[in-house]
């Protein structure tokens, strides 16, 4: 079974406002509404992650603080939420690292929907996108990784993930 993978698309990467955002991301918006409709349509599992912090968290050692638990920032953008409003496959994990599978309920909900292939967007490709995408090759899950649904805040990194990703971890990149 397929299933859609939105990583991160949250108000601190996606708005000008926010704490970790990088002008012209959000061209990835319309793409990614695009795919969870065509999911939608097909009566299919879509699964949000939300990046997830406290206060002086040690990835702020490394990062600026961003996506703290409960604050506007760490919220999906409303264009997201409001798509998946009452949809009943619509499934939703916190993560505290890069990887969906850390410190999560992932591979819970991942048993759960029984989906064999992913098909991955959004933010950031060099981080969140290929690390996640890393941990679903290694359990030799099929992984679709739309280009076009994803970004970062590094053009050069973000050629080079869509590179590692195929070329290393074996995801079909379209």
């Amino acid at each position: 079974m397929k299933c859609l993978l939105i990583v991160d698309l949250q108000k601190d990467f996606v708005y000008p406002d926010g704490a970790l955002y990088t002008e012209g991301v959000e061209k990835i918006v319309p793409e990614v509404l695009k795919l969870i409709r065509e999911f939608k349509s097909q009566n299919l599992p879509i699964i949000t992650t939300a990046d997830t912090h406290v206060e002086n968290d040690k990835e702020f050692n490394i990062w600026p603080p961003h996506c703290i638990k409960n604050t506007e920032g760490w919220k999906i953008i409303p264009e997201v939420e409001n798509e998946l409003k009452n949809y009943k496959l619509r499934y939703h994990t916190e993560k505290s690292r890069y990887s969906a599978f850390y410190n999560s309920n992932f591979e819970e909900i991942l048993k759960e929907i029984g989906a064999d292939e992913f098909h991955v967007a959004g933010l950031v490709s060099n981080i969140c996108v290929l690390f996640t995408v890393e941990d679903l090759k290694s359990r030799w899950y099929d992984v679709y990784v739309h280009e076009k649904a994803t970004d970062s805040y590094d053009k050069e990194l973000h050629k080079f993930a869509m590179r590692e990703m195929k070329e290393v971890l074996g995801a079909e990149v379209v």
